[in-house]
């Protein structure tokens, strides 16, 4: 049983204990308002942590991986974070603690959060993020950005970078690729390009590209991408993210067939390509 749930329980077999023997409904009262306190805790379903990357944003980060995700890339090479059930529920201080513990190597860099989807979890992320705004720390959270309720705003304005995963900037081609359309993920970037934005928080992004032969990797989807990122403010890089299959065997350890069998990665040559037509259209860093 999870232990904040047991506790809660000890808590209510003590408040009938006390009122079984007469004390004052009062006492009563006061106990049962500590114990709803307490179970209001803010708590994230994270699934791992690493504490040193330097793939996650700039500089060294520590990087949380939050668990649940409404997309099912066909490549995606953590398809064990994709189930909204599993991981295991984490209170904002041992978060803290982490950062405590690493901030003598992330001092240059900061904190992402990265999945799954940390938007499915922005009510509970909010007054973490709150904290370690005040910490000094930098914020970066990894998004496919589907997601943009009130809650997402609000975690947003604690945010300092959003990494946005444009999976495919045709339509068709995004629900074939993940299961869901592009619309809210190029709605998000027009979010972060808006005057709300700026007047909240001024966010900046970078967009990572997974590079996919046969899917992405087709120069007039590159060049259509190009022209949807020009004449951007608040993009400050672009990352091509060459195909592998590095998640291939996390898959048939869940019993999922893999979506790209028998798909290989690009050539650094066609990557390169990539990058070159996609400098063509952009100021900002293309990498």
């Amino acid at each position: 049983m999870d232990l904040q749930i047991l506790k809660f329980s000890n808590e209510l077999l003590r408040i009938i204990a006390f009122w079984r023997v007469g004390i004052l409904k009062l006492i009563c009262i006061n106990h049962f308002s500590l114990c709803i306190r307490r179970l209001k805790i803010f708590r994230i379903r994270v699934h791992s942590i690493e504490t040193f990357s330097t793939q996650d944003g700039p500089g060294i980060r520590l990087v949380v991986f939050l668990q649940g995700c409404h997309f099912k890339c066909l490549y995606c090479h953590n398809p064990d974070t994709i189930p909204e059930k599993g991981g295991k529920m984490m209170e904002d201080e041992e978060i803290i603690a982490y950062i405590n513990k690493q901030r003598g190597y992330i001092k240059n860099g900061g904190i992402t959060f990265s999945g799954g989807e940390p938007t499915l979890q922005a009510k509970n992320l909010i007054p973490l993020f709150k904290k370690i705004k005040e910490m000094g720390v930098h914020i970066c959270i990894d998004s496919n950005g589907f997601i943009l309720t009130p809650d997402v705003k609000e975690l947003l304005s604690y945010v300092d970078l959003v990494l946005l995963d444009i999976k495919h900037i045709d339509n068709e081609m995004h629900k074939k690729l993940t299961g869901q359309p592009n619309v809210h993920t190029l709605q998000m970037l027009e979010y972060l390009e808006s005057d709300e934005n700026r007047k909240h928080n001024n966010t900046k992004y970078w967009v990572r590209h997974v590079y996919v032969p046969g899917w992405t990797a087709i120069e007039k989807y590159v060049h259509q991408l190009g022209q949807f990122l020009q004449n951007r403010k608040n993009l400050e890089e672009i990352t091509i993210l060459p195909y592998h299959t590095l998640g291939v065997e996390k898959w048939e350890s869940m019993g999922w067939k893999y979506g790209l069998e028998g798909v290989k990665p690009p050539s650094a040559e066609s990557v390169a390509k990539a990058k070159e037509i996609l400098a063509s259209y952009v100021d900002c860093r293309v990498r």
